[in-house]
């Protein structure tokens, strides 16, 4: 009877443990970092960390506070960002913690000076749990992280957006932001243009699509002036990621100047590189090869 007494003790202690454990892994929805992140030079990052670099005023910034209130898994993964940090030039380390009811649907900032003021914005998906994703503009304002602007919210849950490029798409000397709406489902894109602190769609273009649901992927897309005309274009990937359309900005609207047929969907992080008076295209495909695209001799 001893004997069992014990054993039951025993077990009642190892559920107690279990417990406790889990306790300090999830807490209120807040999924714990990984105990390197709390040491290493990015405090309270994601465990997916991904820092992006600055130009101007802003040296590093990276995604923090992993979270589990909104359950999509547009990445695979059981988390979303629920914060941002951003160091600045001079060292000084600036946060952001997000309300309840949003999160950000996103793995890595992006970093660019979008209204030619100097100072480096910050892009990232910003998710509010009922309506679905939204492009958002972040900034560093008296010493603290601000909402610049962003577009509405697509209306749904589980609906998300993925970046494709920030660019001279217009040949104005400024640059725009393209991302993908609901690649995996509507797969549209859109190109705004940041001006005044607000953000304006000018143009928009259907099929395609530049993300797999799960993949943990930013860069299935590229941009560069391939024709040498003062305008970068797009090159993105079809809707069924099965050919590589060349997307460029004319007359107020986007348009195909080319398209490239693909042995494989693509499936993963695009490398554009100079190559001679052309470029070439890395793109590496779903059944595991890579393929090489040759963009000499392009015009629109």
């Amino acid at each position: 009877m001893a004997q069992l007494i014990l054993m039951a003790r025993l077990i009642l202690m190892a559920r107690l443990i279990l417990i406790i454990l889990m306790a300090n892994t999830l807490v209120a929805g807040t999924l714990a970092s990984p105990a390197w992140a709390q040491t290493a030079p990015y405090p309270n990052a994601i465990g997916d960390l991904r820092v992006a670099k600055g130009d101007h005023d802003i040296a590093e910034a990276w995604l923090t506070e992993p979270v589990t209130r909104y359950r999509h898994g547009v990445f695979g993964q059981p988390y979303e960002a629920g914060g941002l940090a951003v160091r600045l030039r001079d060292g000084t380390l600036l946060t952001l913690t997000l309300g309840p009811l949003h999160v950000f649907e996103d793995r890595q900032p992006r970093l660019a000076d979008l209204d030619g003021d100097g100072r480096d914005e910050i892009v990232l998906v910003l998710t509010r749990l009922d309506t679905g994703a939204a492009l958002a503009v972040y900034g560093v304002r008296d010493g603290a992280i601000a909402a610049l602007a962003q577009t509405a919210h697509i209306g749904r849950p589980n609906r998300w957006l993925a970046p494709a490029a920030i660019a001279d798409m217009t040949g104005d000397g400024r640059l725009e932001i393209a991302f993908v709406a609901m690649p995996h489902l509507v797969k549209r894109l859109d190109v705004y243009r940041y001006r005044g602190g607000r953000l304006a769609r000018i143009a928009q273009i259907g099929g395609v699509s530049n993300h797999g649901f799960g993949m943990r992927f930013l860069g299935m897309a590229a941009s560069a002036d391939l024709d040498q005309d003062g305008r970068a274009k797009l090159i993105v990937p079809s809707g069924d990621r099965r050919t590589i359309r060349v997307l460029t900005y004319r007359g107020g609207t986007l348009q195909e100047a080319a398209h490239f047929a693909l042995k494989s969907p693509a499936a993963g992080d695009f490398r554009l590189r100079r190559a001679g008076d052309g470029y070439r295209l890395d793109v590496p495909f779903q059944n595991g090869q890579v393929g090489v695209l040759t963009l000499e001799g392009f015009s629109p």
